[in-house]
């Protein structure tokens, strides 16, 4: 059974994700008028791999053990609660149907809940001191222009990368997909990769050196 909680920000918190922090703070395109915090929160886990020939860069080691990322990116939005009073009798109405009570007063904001707003995945690979970070996106309908124009997505990646690389000191190599359905072509894709100082290092990835 997990342990739910009540953070400082009035988030719910759970022993399921081991860490929270802000990321960055968007305007969105729609669902919000207002410039809106990101925050992101995240999963770590150790699993056991038996064969890394089907990563998507080649590693020295085919098995061992890896570490898991899941990261979800959410704004925080009022919990609003509204009383509502039973009729002793049904009022009956000509054109609708039958009222069976109405709201009394104006609704009341009862903490918050966390609205997911999109999605990141990565591995660890500690044997070989490589990254692979395998998604990291707003969802659509947070996104309006084309990736490499895109600040938000660009803002949300960083801040995801720069947790990996701060988390995972020891890391050399830092690699991704070298394409996301996410984007409307492979170029546009790469060429929102190229802004993070990415290159093809195999077949199917991009990467860079990190030191």
């Amino acid at each position: 059974m997990k342990t739910v909680t009540y953070d400082q920000r009035g988030a719910i918190e759970d022993d399921f994700w081991t860490e929270r922090l802000q990321l960055l703070t968007a305007q969105f395109p729609s669902d919000y008028t207002k410039p809106q915090k990101v925050w992101g929160k995240f999963h770590a886990s150790d699993e056991r791999y038996f064969d890394s020939s089907h990563e998507i860069i080649p590693l020295a080691h085919r098995k061992g053990e890896r570490t898991y990322i899941m990261m979800h990116p959410y704004v925080l939005e009022p919990q609003l609660t509204m009383t509502f009073r039973l009729y002793n009798k049904p009022k009956p109405y000509a054109d609708q149907e039958t009222a069976i009570g109405e709201t009394i007063g104006q609704p009341k904001q009862q903490g918050f809940r966390e609205a997911q707003v999109g999605n990141a995945q990565a591995w660890y690979y500690a044997a070989d001191n490589t990254i692979v970070l395998w998604e990291c996106f707003f969802d659509e309908r947070f996104r309006r222009h084309p990736l490499p124009d895109d600040g938000n997505m660009q803002n949300l990646w960083r801040g995801f990368e720069h947790w990996l690389i701060k988390r995972f000191r020891h890391a050399t190599t830092l690699a991704t997909p070298f394409n996301d359905p996410i984007a409307e072509s492979i170029e546009e894709y790469q060429t929102f990769l190229k802004t993070f100082g990415y290159a093809p290092i195999a077949e199917g990835a991009f990467g860079k050196q990190l030191r």
